[in-house]
């Protein structure tokens, strides 16, 4: 299971960006051709979006605390990798669904993003 500091998912996200490096270079149009600058594969700075089609509220209420912290917090993302990361949370938003019939009230079309600070 995932894990976000010493929070672990209770399930793991439907859909979630995979943690991968990407290439940070620019490109400039020059009067007699094009510059190209290129500083090699980087992980930070990728946004990572989580994405649950519905939560318990009390699940949604913990991620909260995690969000509301506004603190580095340590992302296991438990897809095959051994890497963890540095991360902080950027937002977190979901729909209130009403409970009905003594169910319990869920948070719906929920999505949390991170954005990757460092290896850990």
């Amino acid at each position: 299971m995932m894990s976000l500091g010493s929070y672990t998912f209770y399930r793991n996200p439907e859909n979630c960006t995979y943690p991968q490096k990407h290439k940070r270079a620019s490109v400039l149009d020059t009067l007699g051709g094009v510059a190209y600058f290129s500083w090699g594969t980087v992980q930070g700075g990728q946004i990572i979006e989580l994405y649950w089609p519905g939560l318990e509220t009390t699940q949604f209420e913990e991620l909260m605390t995690l969000f509301e912290a506004d603190a580095q917090i340590v992302f296991d993302p438990d897809v095959g990798l051994t890497t963890t990361y540095n991360v902080e949370v950027l937002s977190l938003l979901g729909d209130f669904l009403a409970p009905y019939s003594g169910a319990a009230a869920i948070k719906r079309n929920v999505t949390m993003k991170l954005v990757i600070m460092s290896e850990v």
